[in-house]
């Protein structure tokens, strides 16, 4: 099993650069790098976000493998190959591509898929970087499916924070370490 390594902040803080800069300096020749891409172009800004991120891997010089999965990654694990660096970015939008898509599925029964599916990504990576967003504050009067999916995603965050070796929040573009070491 690999090493998970789990990247949590809020929206823009630098999360997704960060992880990839981390992978890449993770990575041993011959190592491939992947990247389980979960955005769904649904409006002008996710298509904006989508773009930049891929411009960032095509500008960055590491030659990266881009799986698209906004659904069902456990569909896509035969295409990961073993020993590789994986970037799964990000967690909050495949729960949200997940739980609120046509074929409506409960928090619980989501989650235990979403878990189960990384820990067979653990099983093939020699390193697998998730990144999440932090989503449980400064909401105003929420219903009740904001509020199951804030416990679905705090309920994935828990869980794999325990299984994590190191747990990152990002602030305003730093890392600030809340588990484990420190790469240098």
């Amino acid at each position: 099993m690999g090493n998970l390594i789990f990247i949590t902040g809020g929206v823009r803080s630098g999360k997704s650069s960060y992880a990839e800069r981390l992978a890449a300096e993770e990575r041993r020749s011959g190592d491939a790098l992947i990247y389980l891409a979960c955005g769904v172009n649904t409006d002008r800004d996710m298509e904006q976000r989508i773009l930049k991120h891929r411009l960032d891997r095509q500008a960055s010089m590491e030659d990266w493998l881009t799986i698209e999965c906004p659904r069902s990654i456990e569909g896509d694990i035969g295409r990961i190959p073993y020993n590789c660096i994986v970037l799964l970015d990000c967690l909050t939008t495949h729960l949200t591509n997940e739980m609120f898509s046509v074929d409506i599925r409960k928090g619980v029964e989501v989650e235990h898929a979403i878990y189960l599916s990384i820990i067979q990504v653990m099983n093939k990576a020699r390193l697998l970087v998730v990144v999440s967003n932090e989503l449980f504050s400064d909401i105003p009067i929420a219903s009740d499916d904001i509020l199951s999916f804030q416990k679905t995603l705090g309920s994935l965050h828990r869980k794999l924070v325990d299984k994590s070796s190191m747990a990152i929040e990002m602030n305003a573009g730093i890392p600030v370490v809340k588990k484990g070491t420190p790469i240098s």
